[in-house]
């Protein structure tokens, strides 16, 4: 019996386990033996290969001449897809990247200049924070918001404009109010 990776879990034959491979059981001819495939953690069933196919789990088998059987596992793999609204860079940069089950990823958050980072919309530790991390536990689609500084620029012309006319409307009603009493 073998199972492949050797981190990729183990393989129960009746009632018993193996924690090292490959492992060698003696049954008697005609036998019927039970073998159930458990993964270790972050890991999944593939199939079996060798004496036994397919990847029916658990599976029961004749003995019926010696058998050589593997169990393959693989790591659970989960994509995380990184975007940006508005002007600013992240890192990772932008696009879709695997990672194995229960990774912990750390991105961060960089707004372009007039431009301010807003939030990461998506399952991260800490949305309101430039820098903040990802659990892989699923697939996951994580954006970084930035929006543009707003600035009031006054343009001296137009206030200068605005200025002089108070100053005029301002003197003709001071002339309006005079005359009115010149004529009394």
């Amino acid at each position: 019996m073998d199972v492949s990776p050797a981190d990729g879990g183990i393989v129960k034959v009746g009632q018993a386990t193996s924690f090292s491979y490959p492992v060698t059981y003696d049954f008697e001819s005609g036998a019927y033996i039970n073998l159930e495939a458990i993964p270790a953690s972050g890991y999944l069933f593939n199939g079996w290969s060798g004496s036994q196919s397919g990847n029916t789990n658990p599976t029961t088998m004749v003995i019926d001449c010696n058998k050589r059987i593997t169990a393959s596992f693989s790591q659970i793999v989960h994509t995380l897809t990184l975007q940006v609204s508005g002007s600013g860079s992240i890192t990772p940069t932008v696009g879709a990247y695997d990672y194995s089950e229960g990774t912990v990823v750390s991105i961060t958050a960089t707004p372009d200049s007039g431009w301010q980072f807003d939030n990461w919309i998506g399952d991260v530790s800490n949305p309101d924070s430039v820098a903040a991390t990802v659990t892989m536990d699923t697939d996951k689609t994580v954006t970084a918001n930035f929006s543009q500084i707003m600035t009031i620029r006054f343009r001296w012309p137009l206030v200068g404009g605005i200025m002089g006319g108070l100053v005029l409307v301002g003197l003709l009603a001071i002339r309006f109010v005079r005359r009115g009493r010149h004529r009394g």
